[in-house]
Parts: structure tokens; sequence; C-alpha cells
């Protein structure tokens, strides 16, 4: 087994523990690999981790879970390079005259041949200008079903794997803080720790690898927030590489809300937010492989009776590629 090499503050002396465990993982995009979602999150290029929506905060960082006032909701899809239909559907809900808000979410993609799910449930807390949350992830898989039937001309055996996947451990821990106002916030987010994956694959010709386990790849990423004005946030992403083989990966993205510039009025408490535009830029660090991707999005947001029912879309693109690039589309419901 490789050695994982990690440097992280004291208080993340866990996260190499368990990458210790992990193995030698690829930070290459496979099974339940992480992927920027939602309609803001996706036009901010996933630079989501010091303040994502509440419905997009179980993904990005639980933490910021704390933002719901009551409750909210949501559903988001998107057609992954044109390859891989996902669904994302949220709720978080806050405990009455406590500080605490708990959510749960179901990420699902695929198709008949190969389909994976995982379902969070996720607990947040603040304490003043901290805030603090976790997630627990149970996933599964299932392979089969569909596709064009492979079969050796000489043997006359089918190659086509089937079989299952399950894990029962995953958890994600978050932090957001706002020390000098709300005007800056920084967060941070520990994701996939301790996520092992238990595979049982089979097929006719006895080539698949039958049972194995595999890891989630841990990951730490750092997030930071500057909102000079009420219609304008800038936002920072930087998630270091924790893998000898890995990358080091920089997000960033700008959200404007131009209908916060109108003067105030009887009116503005329900237009302020009506309207929002993001754009968004990812690319992996200290590396000459293709890996850019600029986002753009926007939202519309109605009030009334006390509820937000916002609609966002975002489309993504992924250069070097094949051309195939990604649209998301979506609505969240809070009050």
């Amino acid at each position: 087994m490789n050695r994982t090499h990690c440097s992280l503050p004291a208080l993340l002396l866990l996260a190499c523990a368990a990458l210790a465990t992990a193995g030698d993982v690829s930070s290459a995009a496979g099974a339940f690999a992480p992927v920027a979602i939602g309609g803001r999150g996706t036009g901010l290029a996933g630079a989501q981790t010091s303040a994502p929506d509440a419905v997009e905060a179980i993904l990005y960082n639980p933490a910021a879970m704390v933002e719901t006032k009551d409750w909210s909701g949501g559903y988001y899809y998107s057609n992954m390079y044109d390859l891989v239909p996902y669904h994302f559907t949220s709720g978080t809900y806050r405990i009455k005259g406590q500080p605490y808000v708990v959510g749960a979410a179901w990420l699902q993609n695929g198709d008949e041949v190969y389909s994976e799910n995982e379902v969070s449930l996720a607990g947040a807390y603040e304490r003043g200008w901290v805030h603090v949350g976790g997630t627990y992830k149970l996933r599964f898989a299932g392979t089969g079903g569909g596709g064009e039937e492979f079969v050796d001309a000489e043997t006359g055996l089918g190659h086509q794997v089937s079989g299952s996947a399950l894990g029962l451990l995953g958890f994600d821990f978050g932090a957001t803080i706002m020390p000098f106002g709300p005007k800056y916030r920084m967060g941070v987010a520990l994701k996939d720790l301790f996520s092992r994956i238990s595979w049982d694959t089979r097929n006719e010709a006895g080539t698949a690898k039958g049972k194995y386990a595999e890891y989630v790849p841990v990951t730490l990423r750092y997030g930071f927030l500057f909102d000079p004005d009420p219609f304008l946030d800038l936002v920072v992403d930087y998630e270091p590489s924790l893998y000898h083989d890995g990358f080091s990966r920089l997000s960033t993205g700008v959200e404007v809300v131009p209908l916060e510039m109108l003067p105030d009025s009887r009116a503005k408490p329900y237009l302020h937010d009506l309207l929002a535009a993001r754009i968004g830029y990812a690319r992996n660090m200290f590396t000459n492989e293709a890996s850019h991707r600029v986002s753009a999005g926007a939202g519309l947001a109605y009030r009334y009776l006390g509820m937000r029912l916002a609609i966002d879309a975002a489309y993504e693109w992924v250069y070097n590629f094949e051309n195939n690039n990604n649209l998301r589309v979506g609505f969240s419901l809070s009050r």
C-alpha cells in the first residue's frame, strides 16, 4: 500500500487517519464521485463551502443548513455530460425554538444499466457566529438489467457484469464562521470519512472481480464568501490534494442580485431577490491537464404568504470533454 500524504491542521488529524486506512485511491471521478449539483451551486462552479443555499447545504457543507428559517425543500435535475441523468431531492427543517436544523437528501443517478443512490441524513447547530454540521451517508448501487450483451465468440459466454454495491458508512463534517460580521464568511468541509463501499459483481464468463471493497476518496475543502453589498456575492473555494496522485482544485464565482439596488419601499421586501445572475470558473491546479470549467446560471424567485419559491438553472461548459456539457434545472420552496 502506498503512503498517503496530507498536510492538515491538528484539528483535522482524524482525516489523515481515515486516508491511511483508505489506501492508494485515485482522485479521478469514479463510483459515487462528488459533482456540483443544484442551480445555484453549479452556476458558481461549486464554490459553495462558505454559503450554500439551505437545500444544497447537505451536499456542500451541512453547517450551512442553519440558514433555514422554518423549512425548505427542493429538487434538481441534470443530464451529466449528456450521458448520465442525476436527480437530487433535499429538505431541511428547523426545530422550533432551538438552534438545531435537521435535513435529509436523496441523490440518484444512472439508468437501467448502472444506477447509484446516496441517502443522506444531516444535522446542524448554531451558536453565535459559529455554525457546525454533520452528515451520515448510506450508499447503494446496482448493475445489469439492460444494455447490449457482449458474448465471447469462442466460448459463447457473456461478459456483461451485473452486481450490487453497499456502503453503510460515510460521514461529512463542516463548519462556517463569521468572526468579522456577515460580510465575511469562512467555511470548511471534510467529506467522505470512512466511506467504504462493498461490491459484489459477477458475469457468465467468470471474469468479473467478484466481492471486493473500495473507498470513496476523502476531500477537504475551504471556502470564503465576501458580501460587500446586498446585490453582490463573491465566493472562492480551494480543495487541496490529500493524495499523492490527486489534484488540487480551485473554484470561484460571482452572484449578482440586481433588484437589491432598488430604493427602499413597501414592495422591495417582495422583489429584492426576484432575479439572480451567476457565473463561475473552476480548474485543477498545478497541472497542465485540461480541466477548465466555466458555468453560468440564473434564478427567479417569488415570495407569497411568507414562502419563497425559487426556480434555478445553470449551464456548465467542460473543456476538452468531447463537447458534452451539463444543464441543471430545479426548484426550491422555503419559509
